[in-house]
């Protein structure tokens, strides 16, 4: 389970939906990772909230990825189905989201017993763990990209 402080674990395992690849998080960029789900309408909410952070502090150095937990026989039917769910109810995201379609990311980051999406994790700019699902998402985004 990851917590404040902590050097955030890999990404690498989730499998991209939207946006391209992204192996390991950038060195200087700040970024907001959430964990959704695609039966929870509050996801779908956040979404138009994340797309707006997204757009407002690119040139600052922040980067939005989702994960949705999907669970699914395969890669490729966990793609299928948050592609369309995101067509759907966000057809204008413009960052990244991918599938965790096992599980297996979702447990590197937080006991999934305890998961209640969406979960955002913020990313300072040196690759540690600054805060877990804050209150005002937009204070804490503006204070690490800030530098504090």
């Amino acid at each position: 389970m990851t917590k404040i402080g902590d050097t955030v674990p890999s990404i690498r395992d989730v499998h991209w939906v939207r946006g391209g690849t992204l192996e390991t998080f950038q060195p200087g960029k700040v970024y907001i990772l959430v964990f959704l789900t695609t039966n929870r309408g509050v996801c779908v909410e956040i979404m138009s909230n994340l797309a707006q952070m997204q757009e407002n502090y690119r040139e600052k150095g922040l980067e939005v990825i989702g994960v949705v937990y999907k669970s699914s026989a395969s890669a490729a039917e966990g793609r299928v189905y948050v592609n369309a769910w995101l067509n759907e109810n966000c057809p204008n995201v413009n960052f990244r989201v991918a599938v965790d379609f096992t599980g297996e990311i979702l447990r590197l980051w937080m006991d999934p017993m305890d998961y209640g999406p969406p979960t955002s994790f913020i990313l300072d700019r040196g690759g540690k763990v600054a805060s877990i699902d804050p209150m005002d998402l937009d204070d804490v985004v503006l204070k690490v990209l800030g530098g504090s």
